[in-house]
């Protein structure tokens, strides 16, 4: 099967990544760093001892020269680990190195242990030259502390000298002293401050960055719950980030019986949780491992919490020694599954996990003295590493949603430009039939008009011309009729026709000559009126329809010499008011508001929405009507 270039770059990547770790791996093992041997320049300059008389005591009261005077002592070799020359011993031991100045070599002013476990003091010949922290109960811890005692060269006598270095330490836990330097403090510092870099000052960045990683990790899993076990996955890095604090903290929250039983505790647990993040990250389906493991973190708890802290160091191997393959083989399997999926992140993962456990290894040899107790441990710096990866699987996931984001709001967007395109299309059709509909509407309305104005008004003049030929004054009348009627017509077409008062003087400057041909008097009262909401062109010439019928009755069957028109506002009961009256003969009373032409005038009154009245006027006689028209228009 050919490789896509996809594949190529995979592959190339991953086994340099795990060329990487396998060289790292072998590195810290075999070539990590160890101050404590010095290097040729230290050698020619300062003093190496790696053999010192030790004599071991549980009196706290013995000084440095009730040392110096006992004989019973006996002869270690450095670096000297109490769990092997004095077994099950608990309280103090007072090394002492007998030395004579080598005339070829600087005069010394300084001494540098790299490893004393768990405190130490150091005097010269008899004087106090350096210590921190407390011998007795319980111990300040400095096991992984180097020491740089300086002192003045006036203490050191020509012939025969003395270094004694006084070790506090607990039974069964790597308590003891490893090889001493004695030489100038411009040679020694220099591997004092190397050994202080790599014991505590990178034990407390890598555990920092460790404890953010997980903390980061944390967050992200509450957020994407759907994650493969990545909350199994922070936990286990903040239980290692707390479980590396003893590395650097002279000081514990706990006695030293109870931190030293949970920090074990916390070895266990970690490899609980990590195994399951593996188990749920690869989608293995397994059901007894994962349950498997939970059950060894809570034996191993009990276990530890039972046996007492003086016997965790002797069976801490053996507690830890079934879960490493199990680990080690997930970590295989993630590297294969990796491989087969072609997937870098879990490479990243594999990868760094496993050289966790390598150098976990290593430090297990140490902690089992199969390596000098100088050693670096290296398995808290993994902590860097698991960083690393935390890191880049959240940007790795991050950048997948929002590619995935930029996906569907691109595909959105399509879908938007689509969908807005149709609605459109269909709002210019609905926009086109409305204005057709608009246009068809008014058609009918003109015509509705011009046929119950203009028609009605020829059908009536030519019924009449069947039964008897007009006068030339009855032409003109019709004529007159029709040619206002349609003059109506065309102004209810100009769309800024909603002034009132306009209208009502257009409509008078247009019927004024059929009323002086008539020898009707206008008497015409407007005030100023608000103008009126909500009514449109159409509403305003029905009004008029309704003005012009009142005109028109008066004219043909009140004989009124004089017609009335009043305009008023109302303002109490925000409306105004339009009255017309005349002082013709009237209608008989039984038929008032009855009548073919008042029925048509309060049809349209209830169209528009305006109140319409018929009586007598003040002097009671004639015809009166009242409207009554809100300011807004209502529903």
């Amino acid at each position: 099967m050919s490789l896509t270039p996809a594949d190529r770059l995979f592959i190339g990547r991953f086994l340099l990544l795990f060329v990487a770790t396998l060289v790292v791996a072998l590195l810290g093992t075999f070539k990590a760093p160890l101050p404590a041997l010095g290097d040729k320049n230290s050698h020619q300059q300062a003093y190496l001892f790696q053999q010192a008389k030790v004599l071991f005591s549980n009196d706290p009261t013995l000084s440095a020269g009730d040392v110096l005077s006992l004989n019973a002592k006996k002869t270690v070799v450095l670096p000297d680990s109490w769990d092997t020359t004095q077994p099950s011993f608990e309280g103090q031991g007072w090394y002492q190195i007998d030395f004579r100045l080598d005339p070829d070599k600087p005069v010394p002013n300084a001494v540098f242990v790299p490893r004393a476990i768990m405190n130490a003091h150091a005097y010269l010949n008899g004087h106090w030259i350096g210590g921190l922290g407390t011998l007795e109960g319980d111990i300040t811890r400095h096991w992984n502390y180097p020491y740089l005692f300086q002192f003045s060269p006036d203490l050191l006598a020509p012939g025969n000298n003395t270094l004694l270095i006084q070790v506090a330490g607990y039974k069964n836990y790597r308590s003891g002293l490893g090889r001493v330097w004695l030489g100038p403090n411009s040679v020694l510092e220099p591997m004092y401050e190397s050994s202080y870099r790599w014991q505590v000052t990178g034990s407390m960045l890598a555990t920092l960055v460790a404890f953010a990683s997980g903390v980061l990790l944390l967050l992200f899993a509450r957020v994407f719950r759907e994650q493969e076990g990545f909350f199994f996955f922070s936990l286990a890095v903040i239980i290692f980030a707390i479980r590396n604090t003893g590395y650097f903290m002279d000081w514990i929250p706990l006695p030293h019986a109870q931190w030293g039983q949970l920090v074990h505790s916390l070895h266990a647990w970690f490899a609980c949780l990590y195994g399951l993040f593996l188990i749920r990250y690869m989608n293995l389906g397994w059901t007894w491992i994962p349950r498997g493991l939970v059950a060894y973190a809570i034996a191993v708890s009990l276990i530890t919490l039972t046996a007492g802290s003086e016997q965790i160091l002797n069976f801490t191997f053996w507690l830890l020694l079934p879960v490493i393959p199990v680990v080690f083989v997930l970590n295989v399997l993630l590297l294969s599954h990796s491989w087969r999926t072609r997937n870098f992140e879990g490479a990243i993962l594999g990868c760094s996990s496993l050289l966790f456990v390598l150098l976990s290894i290593r430090d297990l040899a140490t902690m089992l003295n199969l390596l000098p107790i100088e050693s670096i441990l290296l398995s808290q710096y993994t902590g860097i590493l698991l960083f690393v990866s935390a890191c880049w699987v959240i940007f790795r996931r991050y950048r997948a949603l929002l590619q995935e984001l930029k996906t569907s709001n691109d595909s959105l967007n399509s879908e938007l430009a689509i969908r807005e395109q149709q609605l459109f299309r269909q709002f210019n059709l609905l926009r086109k039939i409305e204005q057709q509909r608009a246009q068809d509407d008014e058609r009918r309305r003109i015509m509705q008009d011009i046929h119950d104005g203009v028609g009605s008004s020829l059908v009536s003049a030519l019924n009449l011309s069947e039964t008897k030929p007009l006068s030339q004054d009855e032409m003109r009348d019709v004529l007159q009729e029709c040619l206002d009627d349609l003059r109506m017509a065309i102004d209810s077409l100009d769309p800024q026709s909603d002034d009132l008062l306009a209208l009502l003087g257009n409509f008078r400057w247009r019927y004024e000559r059929r009323l002086k041909a008539s020898g009707v008097t206008l008497l015409w009262s407007v005030a100023d009126i608000p103008k009126l909401e909500g009514y449109s062109s159409r509403d305003l010439f029905d009004l008029l329809r309704i003005v012009q019928e009142i005109f028109a009755n008066s004219l043909k069957h009140a004989k009124a010499s004089k017609i009335e028109l009043s305009v008023r506002w109302d303002e109490a009961n925000d409306k105004v008011l339009l009255n017309i009256s005349d002082n013709g003969v009237g209608m008989p009373q039984n038929t008032l508001g009855r009548g073919r032409g008042l029925a048509h005038m309060k049809i349209r009154a209830k169209a528009i929405r305006i109140e319409l009245y018929t009586g007598r006027n003040s002097q009671e006689q004639g015809v009166a009507v009242f409207m009554a028209i809100p300011r807004m228009r209502r529903k």
